[in-house]
């Protein structure tokens, strides 16, 4: 048999075997299971450094092989007799390295199946928060860093929502911290449904969630505000006790020149606003001042009240008492802000 024939042998093997390890380590690479696990690294780290060891044989035997029948081709061209069993032995040993590449791989494969389960293990909980299945503050401020490049790059607006659960210390108090975590776990569920279509939805700490919309403010505060009406429907049950449960939430956009600071800022300010005006309600920061977006239904007046004529000017200073009001807060607000920029 010509040499040519077993130099192609030989390229047959060699790709066939790395073609193999390429197919393991694309299956490897592409799993998507989340198991419960979590991930071993000195385990993995070895078994790395052995499948590396393997690479290097196999890359060794391949060198060996090629060079013998290199030496055999130049013979050949040289009209130099090659011993038949010269020939057959360089055979024999490519197809034994073959065979014990194989066997390498299939131990491989198996150790492979487990460490991805791992693996993805590991990586999803680096992202996620424990108790409520959210991106977690990390994943959160990497969404964060993406957008704020994409802003700077091309101007993609994108805005961020803070969201609180009104009185959550005092559910914690009455109720026992495992109600409260009842309460975050079925808010968060909420979240990731009403919310669905966001960029980020995160747990930001404790009891806050955090937003992040390539959208207006405007339309992630109406957003917020369907979601704070939908909790504010719903009560929690958890061993026997039914919690009512409302939100607060503020919104603000990204704006030219803003640093990813001013934009949680102006969020957080009007976060506080609606703590500050009742709770229960939304508001969003335009860059200069905090507005009201849920639309507050004033309480029905007494029996002593509707005994007595109400005049038009009556309503109209009703009006302007709650415009007082408003401006009241709105000052309270600006204080605040001017306070938390000079620290």
């Amino acid at each position: 048999m010509p040499a040519n024939t077993y130099i192609f042998l030989l390229g047959l093997g060699v790709g066939t075997g790395l073609l193999v390890l390429g197919l393991l380590l694309g299956y490897w690479l592409g799993r998507k299971s989340i198991p419960s696990e979590p991930v071993d690294r000195q385990q993995f780290l070895a078994f790395l450094k052995n499948l590396s060891s393997w690479t290097s044989e196999f890359s060794g035997d391949v060198s060996k092989y090629q060079s013998q029948l290199t030496s055999i081709d130049a013979r050949i061209r040289s009209n130099t007799a090659v011993p038949r069993e010269e020939m057959a032995e360089v055979l024999k040993q490519i197809m034994e390295a073959n065979r014990q590449l194989q066997e390498r791989l299939d131990s491989a494969e198996q150790k492979l199946d487990v460490q991805t389960d791992q693996i993805s293990s590991y990586l999803t909980e680096a992202r996620t928060d424990g108790l409520t299945g959210l991106l977690n503050r990390r994943a959160f401020d990497k969404a964060t860093d993406e957008l704020f490049a994409d802003w700077n790059k091309k101007e993609q607006v994108f805005s961020l929502g803070l969201v609180d659960i009104d009185h959550f210390k005092q559910i914690n108090d009455t109720y026992g911290h495992p109600a409260g975590d009842a309460v975050l776990q079925h808010i968060s569920k909420m979240l990731q449904s009403e919310l669905r279509d966001s960029f980020c939805v995160a747990r930001y700490g404790g009891e806050e969630f955090a937003v992040l919309a390539k959208s207006p403010a405007t339309s992630t505060a109406d957003l917020l505000d369907k979601l704070r009406n939908a909790v504010s429907q719903i009560q929690v049950t958890h061993d026997s006790h039914v919690i009512n449960v409302t939100l607060s939430a503020g919104s603000s956009e990204i704006e030219p020149g803003d640093k990813i600071g001013k934009l949680v800022r102006r969020a957080d300010e009007a976060l506080y606003a609606a703590k500050l005006g009742g709770r229960n309600r939304v508001y969003l920061h335009d860059g200069n001042i905090c507005h009201l977006i849920t639309k507050v239904v004033s309480k029905p007046a007494n029996a002593s009240t509707k005994l007595h004529d109400e005049t038009t000017a009556d309503k109209a200073e009703a009006e302007l008492n709650n415009d007082r009001v408003n401006e009241r807060l709105q000052r309270i607000v600006e204080e605040e802000s001017r306070r938390l920029v000079e620290r």
